[in-house]
C-alpha cells in the first residue's frame, strides 16, 4: 500500500486535506516544430473512502491529447478515444460498477479535466498522458513553454470569491476549475527531463524560469530540472539559440515540415507605418509588467518616423485613448503621448476584445500591438472578434502562468507574430525587438507548391520569424515557396522517416487547435463534425472526443460512490491572492479585481521578493531610443549639440550588439545613421569621423566600451 505525502491545511475548515495528486512529471522530445510530450500525473489515496480525483490544467499552444496510459499495482490500461457522450457515459458506468475509471476531456479555452474516480485507499496509480505541442520559433532559435501552473482568468459572468471561480454553466458546461491557495508549497511536486532533438549546432540552452542541467544522451541533449523537485506555481521555459539561423526540413516525402528564417525572404519594406499600441492596465498588470510595457512603448515611439501614424489605447473594464484618431508621429504628439503613459496605472478586469477592437478601429489597415497578461476565460468569443477585424494583432504575453496558447491563436488568427515572456524576464526589451518587427512584412503573398498542404502556411513573414509549414507528398517532391518579390525551391529528403509520424500528429495537433478556437457557443453545431473528423483521422482528444478507461480490479464493490476531491492549485508565482480573490462573499468578478501586487524570484523552496533592480545599460538604451527624435537623431539643443549625443547613442547601441539588421533596437540604429548620412555643412574633421562611425554601423561593429563626451573621444572609439 502507498505512503500518501502532502498534505495541505485548510484556513476555511482548519483541517489538514490529504492531497490526492502527489507528483507531476514531464519528459519527451522537443523539436523546432513542436514537441511530443509525456506527462505523468501520480496519484494517492490517504482518505479513509474512496476518491474522485479531478484535476484542472491548461493545455500548450497548439496543442492536443493523443492518449493516456494508467497504472497501479497489478494492472495497467489505455486509454480509449470516443464521442465526448460516449465516453462521459463509459466512464459514469464505470464508476457506478466500482471500477477504476479515468477521462481526459478538454473544455473552452483550452482547459482540460483530468478525472481518476474510485481510487481505493491507500492505492497508488499513476496516469501518463501523451500531449503534441506547438514551440515560438525564432530566426535565431526557439522558445519552449509548458503550464505548470493554472492561472485565474476574467471572464465579465464569472464570480469568485474564497480562491474559487464560477462560470456561467450555459456557456462553459460542466467543466470544473480548482481551488486556489494562496501558496503553491505543499501541494505536489514538478519536474522535467526533455530531449532537445535539433539540427544543426546549437549555441546556448538555458531557461528563464527554473534552474536545469544540460547534459548529452545517446545523441540528443537533455535539459532536467537541477533540483530534485519544484513548486507548481510557473511554467516551465526553455530556450534553445541555434548557432545560425538555417533553413530547416524534417521528416520526409509522406510528411515533411519546413522552418524556413525570414531572412531567406529579404529584409523589411521601407514605408509609412500604422500601429496601434494597445496596452492592459488590469490590476494582475500591477508592478513590473506595468512600469516596462509603458517604458517599452515610449521607446516604441522613438522608433517612428515623422511620416509614421500611431495611436495609444490602455484598456481594463474601461477604454482610454490617447487620441481618437491616427496622430503622426511628431515630437509633439510624442510628448503628448509619454504625458497620456506616464497616467496609466493598474486597475479593473481584462476586457480584453475591447482594448484591440479600439486599436483596430484606430489603425484599421494596419497593425495593432497588444501588450497583456492575456489572462482571460471565453478566448473564443474574442478569437471571433479578432478575426472580423482588418489588422493584424501582434501580442506580447507576460506571466508565470501560461496564455501561450490563446495569445498565440490571436496573432496566427489575424496574421501577426506572439511573444510570451516571465516575469523575470524584461517585458519592456522583448516589446522593443517584437516591434521592430511588426509593421513592414519582409514578404507577403506568399504561397507554397508541390506537395499537399492541409493547413495553408502563412501568407505573411515577419523579421525574426521563420515561415512554417506542415505538408505530405506520395513521393519525392520539391517545395516551391513563392512571395510578391522572389522565391526559392527546396527539395524534401526521404531519408528522416521516423520523424513522419510525430510531424503527422503536431499537424493534426495544430488543425485541432484552430478549430476549437472557432468553437463559440452560436458556433457548436457546424464545428464539431469537423473536429470529429480530424480527431478520428489522427487520433486525437479534441472537445468533440474524449479519452477514457475503465480497469476492472478484484474486490470491486458497485453501489459505493467515491468522494470527490478537486485537486487544488498555488496561485502563480508574482501573482497576489488579492488580484482576483477578496475575502467578502461572492461577488462579480469585476468587481474582484484588486491590484496585483508583490513579485517573487525564482525559488526551487523559498519564495522571496525581487529587490528593485539597479539600473544598467539596458535602461540607458531604452532612455536613450525613446528621445530619438522623428528625423532620427537624438534630442539636443542645437544640431552640433545632436549630432555629438546621437554619435554618441550610437556606439553605445553598437556596443551592447544592436545594428542595423540584429538586436531588439535595430530600428532605432537605421534611423541614428540615417540622420547621421542626411547631415552636410558640418566640418571636414567631424565630417571624416561621422564617416567613420557610419562605416562601422552598417558593417555592424562593435566599438571598444567607454566613454563617449568629445569627438576626441569618438575618434578614439573607431580607429
Amino acid at each position: 500500500m502507498a505512503t500518501c505525502g502532502f498534505e495541505v491545511r485548510s484556513a476555511e475548515q482548519g483541517r489538514e486535506l490529504k492531497l490526492a495528486m502527489q507528483r507531476l512529471w514531464l519528459t519527451g522530445q522537443v523539436m523546432p516544430v513542436g514537441a511530443r510530450l509525456l506527462v505523468r500525473h501520480v496519484f494517492c489515496n490517504g482518505e479513509e473512502q474512496a476518491l474522485e480525483a479531478v484535476y484542472s490544467f491548461m493545455l500548450p499552444r497548439d496543442a492536443a491529447l493523443r492518449r493516456f496510459e494508467v497504472e497501479g499495482e497489478g494492472f495497467e490500461a489505455h486509454s480509449e478515444l470516443r464521442r465526448v457522450e460516449e465516453a462521459v457515459k463509459v466512464y459514469e458506468e464505470g464508476i457506478e460498477a466500482g471500477h477504476l475509471a479515468t477521462l481526459a476531456r478538454a473544455y473552452r479555452d483550452g482547459v482540460v479535466n483530468l478525472t481518476l474516480g474510485n481510487l481505493r485507499k491507500g492505492e497508488q496509480v499513476t496516469v501518463t498522458l501523451e500531449v503534441l505541442a506547438g514551440v515560438e520559433l525564432h530566426d535565431d532559435g526557439l522558445r519552449f513553454r509548458f503550464p505548470f501552473a493554472l492561472a485565474p482568468g476574467y471572464h465579465p459572468k464569472a464570480r469568485a470569491a474564497g480562491g474559487e471561480i464560477e462560470l456561467p454553466e450555459q456557456e462553459f458546461g460542466d467543466v470544473i476549475l480548482p481551488k486556489y491557495m494562496r501558496e503553491a508549497d505543499g501541494l505536489h511536486d514538478v519536474g522535467f527531463d526533455l530531449a532537445l532533438r535539433i539540427p544543426g549546432a546549437v549555441a546556448e540552452i538555458g531557461s528563464p524560469s527554473h534552474a536545469v542541467r544540460v547534459r548529452e544522451e545517446n545523441g540528443a541533449r537533455r535539459v532536467t530540472l537541477a533540483p530534485a523537485a519544484d513548486l507548481p506555481n510557473r511554467d516551465v521555459v526553455i530556450d534553445v539559440k541555434f548557432a545560425e539561423p538555417t533553413t530547416q526540413i524534417l521528416g520526409g516525402a509522406k510528411r515533411f515540415a519546413m522552418a524556413v528564417p525570414s531572412t531567406r525572404f529579404g529584409q523589411s519594406a521601407s514605408g509609412r507605418r500604422k500601429v496601434a499600441m494597445v496596452i492592459d492596465r488590469s490590476g494582475s498588470m500591477r508592478g513590473q509588467p506595468m512600469t516596462q510595457a509603458v517604458r517599452a512603448v515610449e521607446a516604441c515611439l522613438g522608433a517612428l518616423s515623422k511620416d509614421d501614424e500611431f495611436a495609444l489605447v490602455a484598456f481594463d473594464d474601461r477604454i482610454e485613448m490617447f487620441r481618437d484618431m491616427l496622430v503622426p508621429a511628431t515630437s509633439e504628439s510624442r510628448d503628448a503621448a509619454r504625458s497620456f503613459l506616464q497616467g496609466i496605472g493598474a486597475r479593473g478586469g481584462t476586457e480584453l476584445a475591447r482594448g484591440f477592437s479600439a486599436g483596430a478601429r484606430l489603425a484599421a489597415g494596419g497593425d495593432v500591438l497588444v501588450i497583456t497578461d492575456g489572462q482571460v476565460m471565453g478566448t473564443e468569443e474574442i478569437l471571433a472578434k479578432a478575426r472580423a477585424l482588418n489588422v493584424r494583432i501582434h501580442c506580447l504575453g507576460i506571466g508565470s502562468a501560461s496564455q501561450d496558447r490563446f495569445l498565440a491563436l490571436l496573432a496566427s488568427a489575424t496574421g501577426g507574430v506572439s511573444r510570451f515572456v516571465t516575469p523575470q524576464e524584461r517585458v519592456d526589451v522583448t516589446a522593443v525587438d517584437l516591434f521592430a518587427s511588426i509593421g513592414r512584412p519582409v514578404a507577403v503573398d506568399v504561397r507554397a507548391s508541390g506537395a499537399k498542404f492541409e493547413t495553408q502556411p502563412p501568407a505573411a513573414v515577419f523579421a525574426g520569424t521563420p515561415w512554417v509549414a506542415f505538408g505530405s507528398a506520395s513521393g519525392p517532391a520539391a517545395v516551391r515557396v513563392e512571395w510578391n518579390s522572389g522565391n526559392f525551391t527546396e527539395a524534401i529528403p526521404t531519408d528522416q522517416p521516423e520523424a513522419a509520424e510525430t510531424l503527422r500528429l503536431l499537424d493534426g495537433a495544430r488543425q485541432i487547435a484552430d478549430l476549437e478556437s472557432r468553437m463559440t457557443p452560436g458556433a457548436e453545431k457546424e464545428i464539431e463534425p469537423k473536429l470529429v473528423e480530424i480527431s478520428e483521422t489522427f487520433g486525437l482528444a479534441s472537445r468533440a472526443m474524449a479519452l477514457v478507461a475503465v480497469v476492472k480490479r478484484a474486490g470491486d464493490q458497485a453501489g459505493a460512490p467515491p468522494v470527490t476531491r478537486i485537486v487544488p492549485v498555488g496561485m502563480p508565482q508574482g501573482t497576489q491572492f488579492e488580484s482576483y480573490f477578496r475575502p467578502a462573499a461572492r461577488m462579480a468578478m469585476s468587481d474582484s479585481i484588486a491590484p496585483a501586487g508583490v513579485r517573487y524570484a525564482l525559488a526551487s523552496v523559498v519564495r522571496r521578493e525581487v529587490p528593485a533592480r539597479p539600473p544598467d545599460d539596458t535602461d540607458r538604451l531604452l532612455e536613450i531610443a525613446a528621445n530619438v527624435a522623428p528625423d532620427g537623431g537624438v534630442a539636443g539643443s542645437d544640431i552640433e549639440d545632436r549630432t555629438l549625443k546621437t554619435v554618441s547613442a550610437l556606439l553605445l547601441f553598437l556596443a551592447e550588439g544592436h545594428t542595423t539588421t540584429e538586436g531588439a533596437f535595430r530600428l532605432h540604429v537605421e534611423r541614428m545613421v540615417r540622420f547621421l548620412e542626411s547631415l552636410s555643412g558640418l566640418s571636414r574633421a567631424h565630417e571624416e569621423i561621422i564617416g567613420r562611425v557610419v562605416a562601422f554601423a552598417r558593417a555592424g561593429r562593435k566599438p571598444g566600451r567607454r566613454t563617449l563626451r568629445s569627438w576626441k573621444d569618438i575618434e578614439n572609439a573607431v580607429a
